[in-house]
């Protein structure tokens, strides 16, 4: 909860919301010369960034390796299955979750333009069966929902999982990670880290001071086996990384209430 309320805090209350602010003006204006010179990516990007600073948003990325269940974990903070999973890699696409009605995503091109899909489209756009290796040029999808807990200007983003086959994916969240105001990065309870990992938890922290981490799926391992992939992952990012105890002890098994992460952790500390 509390880094939540933290990134939420970042919101620009000298903005008003939908108007125009000075900063915004520049970025629109960088969007034109972009798109007048022929560089339609940084247009898209610009325009995006535009509307983010109007509306006061703050981005809490769900990051780490595919299949640790980044998708599944955001779902259940949401308390709804707003974004497709699968078995196999599932997210292609960086998809950002965001309040809003009527419920609705924005299908944002790499080279500029946009489309208005329903919420039951969604998997033909951010997901490696439907759209593998991102072949339909997709930038970003933002999803509108209502939701109380991103009413202030939260949006929970959604990132392709790294090191997996399929080497766009990983490319993606890299490349999304300098626009992050705050990170939650899921690790596995077996394998606990990999050393993928490890180098985007420090690529994070050179742009990101908000990062914690989340110990998923430990429900899957008897209680001796939890502890020693704890400790395992607290050394390693104590001595790869400079992270002081960036995890808490403890989790939730299942059917101890809601779905939720095995150990939201305390803010991580670097040396």
């Amino acid at each position: 909860e509390s880094i939540l309320s933290s990134a939420a805090s970042k919101r620009p209350e000298e903005v008003p919301l939908g108007l125009p602010s000075p900063t915004g003006s520049k970025l629109e204006a960088l969007a034109e010369l972009a798109e007048q010179a022929s560089m339609p990516e940084l247009g898209t990007e610009a325009r995006a960034l535009d509307e983010r600073v109007r509306e006061g948003r703050a981005y809490v990325a769900l990051v780490g390796q595919f299949k640790r269940g980044k998708s599944t974990l955001l779902n259940a903070l949401l308390g709804s299955p707003i974004l497709p999973v699968d078995v196999i890699p599932a997210t292609a696409v960086v998809t950002v979750v965001r309040h809003g009605t009527p419920p609705m995503a924005l299908v944002r091109y790499v080279h500029g333009g946009s489309k208005a899909i329903a919420l039951s489209e969604l998997s033909e756009y951010v997901t490696q069966e439907h759209n593998p290796e991102n072949q339909k040029g997709v930038a970003v999808v933002e999803v509108m929902i209502e939701s109380e807990i991103l009413a202030s200007g939260l949006c929970f983003v959604d990132t392709p999982g790294i090191g997996s086959v399929f080497l766009g994916n990983t490319e993606a969240t890299r490349a999304f990670v300098p626009h992050l105001d705050a990170a939650l990065v899921v690790l596995g309870a077996d394998p606990p880290i990999s050393g993928e990992e490890l180098e985007l938890v420090r690529q994070i922290t050179e742009s990101c001071r908000e990062i914690r981490f989340v110990l998923n799926k430990a429900d899957r391992l008897t209680d001796s086996e939890r502890i020693r992939a704890d400790q395992f992952t607290r050394r390693v990012l104590a001595e790869r990384a400079g992270l002081d105890q960036p995890l808490r002890g403890e989790r939730r098994r299942a059917g101890s209430g809601p779905r939720a992460p095995a150990g939201l952790a305390e803010p991580a500390r670097r040396d």
